[in-house]
């Protein structure tokens, strides 16, 4: 017993496996999950594309959870259909916490909400892991428009019934116009995109005059060739300081907050404790390093820190509101 004790403590395996060898040699047993958690490489699953600012920001906190681990933390960008592709391969995989999403409110809540049979239930079928980030929509609208903030867009659509287009470039964008023409009573007309890109340079030509986006048009906005008349966050951003909130407009915020969205990590259902402990204890240090939080800041998100519990209950709030939403606002479900 002694000589193999020996023998493990020089390989160049002694570390973490070393230790769970010892304790199952000395101890007879091998309980000691949460001190050895992980010992292979962690897989981040990012249900969108590469290259925006969602996955900048899962490839910076991947590097930094990865070094405060000792284990690689590898990104997977896995895109399709707005991300119910990559949910549904996280929910699927061992709960073992080596496989976990960067998932949120379009991907985890507003997709399986529109479909007459969901995919999943992101209420029970995940375990929370970390979050949320906040993300902000604005108003948008084309700068001939003769509105310089909401209350007076509102005017003028009442004045104009049928006159005013506006573009829906993703899920949120849909619902929250939705929401806001049923709330306020207006005959707009929706001109539906498959993203945001295509609907920005439609917003631009005039074909369409308003839409509710993320930051993707607001290089257009700081140059004047797009006005902005409000954010739906609670707060203003200082990406746009001078652009108001809903209440700041003298309108009730969005029952479905933040309406732009929100990100977090997530894992299968019936994850192990103490990974998920591991796991949360390093994304919420990772979200408040001072390189996240510029990007953050850059993109117009905001770190909203949960507890474990808090964020299981705020998953499952939001599942039910959006589910109420939808059918309220008369949208067609998909088969």
């Amino acid at each position: 017993m002694t000589n193999l004790v020996q023998q493990i403590r020089s390989s160049m395996i002694f570390g973490k496996i070393g230790q769970l060898i010892m304790c199952c040699l000395v101890t007879g047993s091998c309980t000691v999950y949460a001190q050895v958690f992980p010992v292979k490489p962690i897989t981040l699953v990012v249900p969108y594309q590469a290259g925006g600012s969602s996955d900048a920001i899962a490839r910076s906190m991947a590097r930094l959870v990865g070094k405060d681990l000792g284990q690689q933390v590898i990104v997977e960008n896995k895109a399709g259909a707005e991300g119910m592709i990559g949910s549904l391969d996280v929910m699927k995989s061992a709960p073992d916490g080596y496989r976990i999403l960067f998932g949120g409110a379009g991907s985890m809540i507003v997709v399986p909400a529109l479909r007459r049979a969901p995919p999943f239930d992101p209420g029970t079928q995940f375990t929370p892991l970390a979050g949320t980030i906040d993300f902000s929509f604005f108003l948008y609208v084309h700068p001939e428009l003769p509105v310089k903030n909401l209350q007076e867009f509102v005017n003028y659509a009442r004045a104009n019934p049928g006159q005013v287009n506006y573009a829906t470039g993703n899920n949120q964008g849909l619902l929250t116009f939705a929401y806001l023409k049923k709330s306020l009573n207006l005959d707009v007309v929706q001109v539906a995109y498959k993203g945001e890109t295509a609907a920005t340079a439609d917003l631009l030509s005039g074909r369409v005059q308003a839409m509710f986006a993320t930051t993707a048009p607001l290089m257009q906005a700081k140059e004047g060739r797009l006005k902005v008349l409000v954010t739906t966050l609670p707060q203003r951003t200082p990406l746009l300081p001078e652009v108001a909130t809903m209440k700041e407009s003298g309108f009730s915020e969005f029952p479905f907050s933040p309406a732009g969205g929100w990100l977090g990590i997530f894992g299968p259902a019936d994850m192990n404790p103490e990974a998920v402990k591991v796991l949360h204890q390093s994304f919420g240090k990772a979200l408040v390093t001072a390189e996240v939080q510029q990007q953050l800041a850059q993109a117009g998100l905001s770190y909203n820190p949960m507890g474990l519990e808090q964020m299981g209950a705020f998953v499952k709030t939001q599942r039910d509101q959006f589910r109420f939403l939808i059918r309220d606002l008369g949208i067609p479900l998909i088969d």
